[in-house]
């Protein structure tokens, strides 16, 4: 019922929407049934004691999605697909749950607690920009977005399991937070003199004693000195500790995608495609080696513009050889990991079929491709492409090995 002026430009026009449920059963052999094991003779009579508690009211995990989304063709050249999608998993399976002693079982096989929501676009887009007998050029991209919560903790989470010292972060599941996040402390630099490694309180006045004299801020249990690494002090007690540990970052990227072009002219065909994320955080764990200066192995040229004097312009610390705490898990060692990279770039040819009579062949096509070529990135590290977060593990880049260029070179032959 569109109209002629309307049809010209709008080809195609499609709505889809769903709503629907799914679960996830818990895995194993007779996980619903209580056990019960022999304790051998007690008291002249065969004992037996429990060690698997019943399960009569574990149920499945249950994930509820809705979707919508459309397609368009515009002006007969131009593509559009659009996803969103809204999922919400309730009754967590969690295995191997720990138990308090009172109960007599160590741990539980499964229980349901907890439920996470993943909210999230997809766009995609097809656009032929021109044609005529010789040339063709089109482009096509997508990109997506993916955004996780943890509408409510399980009863069971323990906050984290931090131990206070170098290089060690807080993994954290916070409600209404993502999973993913990074927790550790504020890197403020280096301590210039010893009035900066004095205790201020939350209006940057100096704090003293019972005796009246400056306190002096630790890290840890150790006092600070010139050079030493500077950290926020969140609580303003003169100690940095787990108590001045505060949200760093976002593992997830913020947009993660793809596309690319081809080309073609006569017998030619040019074709590339590109993969990029944004706004990603990454520990990066090589740095924390290779900057720590505290033991015997090597270090990188970035330990050269360490601290050694008042008024040296650095945020690199002192040298402190097995002692200190000038690495603590900060921010100094989170860094955007946002790159975009050429995953191939290929190029054929279809030889003209009236070269190939004499051959007996009926088509032939030669190409050469090259694989992971070129990647722009600011990271620091050997490869920003690292592995996407869980609730179980932190996003540290321990020096990944970096992709490899890599060439095929090829023909197809149709006898």
């Amino acid at each position: 019922f569109l109209s002629e002026k309307i049809k010209k430009w709008l080809n195609t026009a499609k709505l889809r929407f769903g709503i629907g449920w799914s679960g996830t059963s818990p895995s194993g052999a007779s996980i619903y049934l209580g056990a019960y094991q022999s304790l051998g003779q007690y008291m002249n009579m065969s004992a037996v004691y429990p060690v698997r508690m019943q399960l009569d009211n574990l149920k499945w995990e249950t994930t509820k999605e809705i979707d919508f989304g459309f397609d368009l063709r515009l002006f007969n050249k131009l593509n559009i697909t659009f996803d969103y999608y809204d999922k919400l998993t309730t009754d967590l399976l969690l295995a191997n749950t720990k138990l308090p002693s009172s109960t007599g079982y160590n741990t539980i096989k499964y229980i349901n607690s907890g439920s996470m929501s993943n909210k999230g676009v997809e766009i995609r887009f097809d656009y032929e920009v021109f044609r005529n007998k010789d040339w063709t050029v089109s482009v096509n991209a997508n990109v997506s977005r993916n955004v996780n919560k943890v509408k409510e903790l399980p009863s069971t989470w323990v906050m984290d399991n931090y131990t206070f010292g170098n290089g060690n972060y807080a993994l954290r599941i916070v409600e209404n937070a993502p999973v993913g996040s990074f927790y550790g402390y504020r890197y403020l630099g280096v301590y210039q003199n010893t009035n900066e490694t004095y205790a201020r309180d939350a209006q940057g006045s100096i704090m003293n004693d019972w005796k009246g004299e400056p306190i002096t801020m630790k890290n840890g249990t150790d006092p600070v000195f010139p050079g030493d690494a500077k950290y926020e002090d969140i609580n303003h007690d003169g100690v940095i500790n787990e108590s001045d540990i505060v949200y760093l970052g976002n593992a997830n990227p913020k947009f993660f995608g793809g596309g690319g072009f081809q080309v073609r002219y006569k017998q030619f065909t040019l074709t590339t495609f590109f993969y990029g994320r944004y706004g990603q955080k990454v520990i990066n764990g090589a740095r924390i080696s290779l900057e720590n200066m505290r033991g015997k192995s090597n270090q990188s040229t970035a330990v050269l513009h360490r601290w050694r004097a008042e008024g040296d312009d650095t945020d690199i610390p002192r040298a402190l050889y097995g002692m200190g705490y000038n690495y603590l898990g900060s921010d100094r060692f989170v860094e955007d990991a946002s790159f975009l990279r050429l995953k191939t770039l290929s190029i054929s040819y279809n030889v003209p079929k009236k070269w190939l009579k004499k051959l007996g062949v009926t088509k032939l096509n030669v190409f050469a491709t090259g694989y992971d070529l070129f990647t722009w990135t600011g990271y620091k590290g050997q490869d920003p492409e690292v592995k996407m977060p869980s609730a179980t593990s932190l996003v540290k880049d321990n020096s990944t090995t970096p992709v490899t260029r890599r060439f095929s070179f090829g023909l197809n032959l149709d006898f």
